[in-house]
């Protein structure tokens, strides 16, 4: 969830990967932000999750 709200922000893997602690490559945060390998129901819950939490701030 976090590197999706930084993707967000920041707007490149690299700016992520570089914001993480400990640091992560931006291959790494490609493949979770895109969530690669993860069911639909999954991405879908995750992304809803995000607007709702997004909306709350």
């Amino acid at each position: 969830m976090e590197m999706q709200r930084l993707y967000r922000v920041l707007g490149t893997f690299a700016a992520v990967g570089r914001a993480m602690n400990p640091p992560r490559s931006a291959s790494t945060v490609s493949k979770y932000v895109q969530m690669k390998d993860v069911p639909r129901n999954i991405r879908i819950a995750v992304e809803n999750l995000s607007r709702e939490l997004e909306d709350k701030k």
